[in-house]
């Protein structure tokens, strides 16, 4: 797919970047300026395949190394890199997670490292005001009450984040299917009316915090389901609230 200059434009999920990070390229951003943007105050730097080649190890000793292996042309891996600028503090908590369990079992993937990773593809942070409430609709799958009966909350005192990049990647052509896997993390009253730009690092340090204080990874089934395309004002055909009987996306809670 050729590089979109105008890419944050496309919908309203996409839409959560605009302000956010820079894309007026004529062309693919090359490692040195995402280097120059998105990574100007990170504690990694982005490489190129070459690059990575030659340090001869795997991704994830690679990043604890400082170095976040990046290719070309690859939209994948420019929202990784974007995710790293917005969550520069949980994304380094998870490769260090990732590296624990190397440290101690080897490269073989562990189910926490596998939890791990579908947080970081297809994860989202819900910031609220009252986790225990949500968080039990979420349980629920009460879509009717979390979608409908509560829909003015939503940009409010409920606000969604997305954090796993293979949904921004998802987003450059949505379907009605998309669904993340959600942290819900409450935050003070004030958060919510601050400019979004101030939003992020303060989610970034209470989601790190909970993520590790938690120990969340070491669950099971740690990450509720969300159909992404449900939430309000991100998908034109949910103001037809007819669209949220559709229970093949709207699954109902398995019993």
């Amino acid at each position: 797919m050729d590089w979109d200059a105008e890419v944050t434009q496309r919908n309203a999920v996409l839409g959560q970047l605009t302000g956010l990070i820079h894309t007026n390229w004529e062309h693919w951003p090359t490692v040195t300026e995402l280097n120059q943007t998105l990574g100007a105050k990170l504690p990694v730097r982005f490489i190129d395949d070459s690059d990575f080649s030659a340090l001869n190890c795997y991704y994830e000793q690679a990043v604890e190394q400082g170095w976040v292996p990046t290719r070309a042309a690859s939209w994948h891996d420019f929202f990784g890199a974007t995710i790293w600028a917005l969550f520069p503090q949980t994304k380094a908590l998870l490769n260090r997670l990732h590296m624990a369990d190397i440290n101690t079992q080897g490269l073989s993937r562990t189910p926490r490292r596998d939890r791990i990773t579908h947080f970081d593809e297809c994860g989202m942070v819900l910031a609220v005001s009252n986790k225990a409430h949500i968080s039990q609709l979420l349980v629920e799958h009460n879509w009717h009450q979390l979608f409908i009966d509560e829909r003015q909350r939503w940009g409010h005192d409920w606000q969604p984040f997305i954090f796993g990049h293979a949904l921004y990647e998802q987003a450059l052509t949505p379907f009605v299917g998309m669904t993340a896997k959600c942290v819900v993390i409450e935050m003070p009253s004030d958060f919510f009316a601050r400019p979004l730009s101030d939003r992020y690092p303060l989610l970034d340090a209470a989601l790190a915090t909970e993520l590790e204080q938690s120990a969340l990874f070491d669950n099971a089934r740690p990450l509720r389901p969300l159909p992404m395309l449900g939430i309000p004002g991100w998908w034109p055909d949910n103001e037809d609230l007819a669209f949220y009987q559709n229970t093949q996306y709207f699954r109902p809670r398995r019993r």
